[in-house]
């Protein structure tokens, strides 16, 4: 694993860098605005309800402004460079856990290929907006959850699901997710009252200490419509090779997409933009491994070498 990490770690700079480049850089006014009306808690919802990455690259940029005693308007910097940090990190993580997650069905190897796959897409997400530092650390908390969904871990997910709540309401589709692999046991839905409880609490505590912050102006469906190639060709035919064989599939991923497609995409239409293509790329932790089981079947591997692969 330390190799492949390697290689992640090399993807995850280069996107790093080339969002610093398109997003960062260019709409620094604009992001500041955004940034600086959340810490106030006067912002429009949802980003005031979506606090975790703000908070923490203000909290990073106010110790490196304290260490270092930067000169007056000096301060934004390093608080752009603590989101550039915040990005690296949870793109290199995000790549290491698909990886061992990918690992359930298929070999070292083809969960290599899955993860470069992962991280192709990433390019394609990075455009039609310009603050959004919380995607890349949600879809981080969706595939450590799931990774611990599938193999059995269900106590780690009470802390992941409610620090997860911090960054993004989304975090809560871990509740569909361990729906899936779960769906029998009838023991595990007090887990899934839990789990949304805990989602919840989140919720409810934002809005008590921000009150119900205003919308920005709703977005017209016609142009929803107009934009749906975006969402439609990112994924591209791994919408559709998943379906070929969808009884061959392990049950969790046919839940899965069951669970978890449905309510993101429908949620997306009426309340994102989507040409923001970002709001689509959680489902790639479906999509991926099933279009790849389907055209390669699975290569479920011992247990005692997938552990010693993570040691």
């Amino acid at each position: 694993m330390a190799l492949f990490s390697i290689v992640y770690l090399s993807f995850a700079l280069t996107l790093t860098f080339y969002h610093a480049q398109t997003i960062e850089r260019p709409y620094r006014q604009e992001r500041q605005e955004f940034h600086e009306g959340i810490i106030r808690g006067d912002f429009y919802a949802p980003y005031q309800y979506r606090i975790g990455a703000t908070y923490l690259a203000e909290a990073g940029g106010r110790l490196v402004d304290r260490a270092y005693n930067l000169p007056v308007g000096s301060a934004y910097k390093a608080r752009e460079y603590m989101y550039i940090l915040e990005r690296l990190i949870a793109t290199w993580l995000l790549f290491i856990v698909f990886h061992l997650y990918l690992e359930k069905w298929l070999s070292s190897e083809m969960a290599f290929s899955g993860t470069l796959i992962l991280a192709g897409l990433h390019t394609y997400t990075y455009h039609s907006y310009f603050y959004q530092p919380d995607s890349v650390i949600n879809i981080l908390v969706l595939a450590i959850g799931t990774y611990w969904i599938v193999n059995g871990e269900t106590g780690r997910l009470y802390p992941l699901m409610f620090i997860g709540a911090f960054f993004r309401e989304t975090s809560g589709l871990l509740i569909a997710l361990y729906l899936a692999e779960h769906w029998r046991d009838r023991k595990a839905y007090r887990h899934i009252v839990g789990l949304f409880l805990a989602w919840l609490s989140v919720q409810i505590l934002l809005r008590v200490v921000f009150g119900n912050r205003p919308f920005f102006p709703a977005r017209p469906f016609d142009y929803q419509l107009y934009y749906l190639g975006w969402p439609v060709f990112l994924f591209s035919l791994f919408w559709l090779i998943p379906f070929i064989r969808l009884k061959s599939l392990p049950a969790f991923l046919t839940r899965g997409l069951l669970f978890m497609a449905p309510p993101l995409i429908v949620v997306n239409l009426i309340f994102g933009k989507v040409e923001e293509t970002r709001l689509f790329l959680d489902l790639g932790l479906l999509l991926i491994p099933a279009t790849m089981i389907v055209l390669f079947g699975m290569q479920i591997q011992p247990e005692s070498e997938r552990l010693a692969r993570t040691e």
